[in-house]
């Protein structure tokens, strides 16, 4: 009975402590004064900043997706503040300048009174590169290290600019085969010696139009020019690219891809089908598609909707297999038929030298050649002796291959072997130089 009268007063002590619990908490959000100073200046600067003057044509885009590699690697962000005012030798500010975080294309400029602010969503693994970039003057790149932000995520960093007559604005126009403007095409130029007292590295991103502006070019120099616009277009690449004192506007055409459907089939040399085996398509004439096929239980594959031109095939690992001389047409290989090192053969053996002495880790390679008029057909495998000496491959093909043996201490052997059984064994001896 003493705990049921005891009952009553303990929630009304409990209803009391919330009540007043409550009553603290809304008195803390209505007074903006407890509210920590920086926390307090983002929310004001969230909701009542003005809105900031329209960036020139070719600006940069304000954010893009993350890179595939961000992405797998990313296991949170942070959003980093870098501001600051640009200025000259004399201290006086300079409008316009570019302001670009270069591996996530993130971008302002400074205004009137050489001010900018930058925002910068970023994985945790990931530090600003910033480049302050205009013309008439030499442009500057920052790296912020951990040290610098591990105390802070808002910093100042207010570069000098020294005038460099030397340095432009050069404008472009990206357009395709056809005459129409290509929006979104990405614009990379970089320096071909970042060493020679030139580190120049920018990317921008045509507009609606076409159109794009590479600020603070330094000029009489030579560099890396390639535009991208995947999957429609091929890219252009131009390694040579010189940039005069009175360049011309840079007129870009992409030609548009052409795509194909095949069907085919994955054999080994004995016309027999692999099943199940994968192999990468890569296709040179572009330079970025790439694709992955797979053949069936049957031996069978299908490619869709990939661009023509010439491409090559490959594998990757210890067994490796490269198929290249292929061009990809309008009207050849609907039936694809693909000729790959496979078979139910095996190769077995042991390495010694002379003595019968076993070389720790000797690593023993095969690999063939094989052509079929224009194709190119090359195999390779590799794999470490055990602590006996002792090694095997296993699917391997008919025909003959060159066996190559590498042991620390000891003279690299090569030697040819036909494969003539379903199961073969050599004994390989080395020797010491």
């Amino acid at each position: 009975m003493t705990f049921k009268r005891l009952i009553f007063p303990m929630a009304l002590a409990v209803l009391v402590a919330l009540a007043l619990y409550l009553l603290i908490v809304y008195q803390f959000l209505l007074d903006p004064s407890r509210v920590e100073p920086s926390a307090r200046e983002a929310i004001a600067n969230t909701v009542s900043e003005p809105e900031q003057k329209a960036p020139p044509t070719g600006d940069l885009p304000t954010r893009l997706q993350l890179s595939g590699e961000d992405s797998n690697q990313q296991t949170g962000s942070r959003l980093i503040e870098i501001f600051g005012r640009v200025t000259d030798q004399n201290g006086q500010p300079i409008e316009d300048v570019l302001v670009t975080e270069e591996r996530y294309f993130i971008s302002t400029r400074s205004d009137t009174d050489g001010q900018y602010k930058l925002l910068l969503d970023l994985p945790l693994h990931r530090y600003p590169g910033l480049n302050f970039l205009r013309n008439g003057f030499a442009g500057q790149r920052f790296k912020l290290s951990e040290k610098k932000l591990r105390q802070k995520l808002v910093y100042e960093l207010s570069p000098v600019l020294t005038s460099d007559p030397n340095s432009i604005r050069l404008s472009g126009w990206v357009s395709n085969d056809l005459g129409a403007a290509l929006e979104g095409a990405r614009i990379d130029l970089s320096a071909l010696q970042p060493g020679d007292h030139n580190n120049y590295y920018l990317t921008v991103f045509s507009e609606a139009s076409g159109n794009f502006v590479l600020e603070g070019v330094p000029t009489g120099k030579k560099y890396k020019l390639t535009v991208n616009l995947v999957p429609q277009y091929p890219v252009y690449r131009d390694h040579d690219f010189l940039v005069g004192n009175n360049p011309q506007l840079l007129n870009i055409e992409l030609k548009s891809l052409r795509f194909v459907d095949i069907d085919g089939m994955i054999l080994n040399r004995d016309a027999a089908p692999v099943p199940n085996f994968k192999i990468q398509v890569n296709n040179i004439t572009t330079g970025t598609h790439s694709r992955t096929i797979a053949s069936d239980s049957s031996g069978f594959f299908s490619l869709r909707n990939f661009p023509l031109g010439e491409i090559s095939l490959s594998t990757r690992g210890s067994e490796f297999h490269k198929i290249t001389g292929l061009v990809l047409t309008d009207t050849s290989y609907q039936n694809l038929v693909l000729t790959v090192d496979r078979g139910n053969r095996y190769l077995s053996g042991w390495v010694s030298d002379a003595s019968g002495q076993v070389p720790q880790r000797a690593m023993v390679t095969l690999d063939k050649t094989d052509h079929d008029g224009p194709l190119k057909y090359h195999q390779y495998r590799s794999q470490a002796t055990d602590d006996n000496g002792r090694f095997s491959f296993e699917n391997l093909g008919s025909g003959e291959y060159r066996v190559t043996v590498y042991a620390e201490g000891y003279q690299k052997l090569e030697l040819a072997h036909r494969i003539r059984n379903q199961s073969d064994e050599i004994q390989i001896t080395l020797k010491r130089p």
